[in-house]
């Protein structure tokens, strides 16, 4: 989450010319989804072990992991090979920090949101978006076919 707009504006040394990623808050979101993904590993097992054998039609619960950030920080490094410009700002706005209601009707848009990663400080673009959708098809494919 160090790659987000507003992270960069509110926690960088100089946010408005030298803007780069949050070391330590990207390390912190590394650590908490493997952290989680451990623990829905866990939560797995004892559904698993908890099924009801007299039902045939108990099949438990089935717990899916969608990796979000990784694709995402992919996205922000590989930045020039899926025909992103811009990565440390928003597209909405200065860039910097405006989301949701912020970016209005009465704010500035970049010309070209599809260069853009970031639609504002904090919510990917339909382009960025798409891409995470692609990075992910597997797992939603698996999930809809059962």
């Amino acid at each position: 989450m160090g790659c987000l707009p507003i992270m960069i504006t509110f926690h960088s040394n100089n946010a408005f010319f030298e803007r780069s990623c949050v070391d330590k808050y990207s390390a912190v979101a590394r650590a908490h989804n493997m952290i989680l993904q451990h623990e829905l590993f866990l939560m797995q097992l004892n559904f698993s072990m908890q099924l009801n054998f007299s039902n045939p039609h108990d099949h438990g619960a089935k717990i899916s992991y969608i990796d979000i950030y990784g694709p995402l920080a992919n996205m922000i490094q590989g930045h020039g090979n899926l025909g992103f410009d811009e990565v440390h700002r928003g597209c909405c706005g200065s860039g910097f920090i405006e989301a949701t209601f912020m970016c209005n009707r009465g704010s500035h848009v970049c010309t070209d949101p599809s260069k853009y990663v970031f639609w504002d400080s904090i919510h990917p673009t339909e382009k960025a978006y798409h891409n995470l959708f692609v990075a992910n098809r597997h797992i939603l494919d698996a999930l809809i076919k059962g």
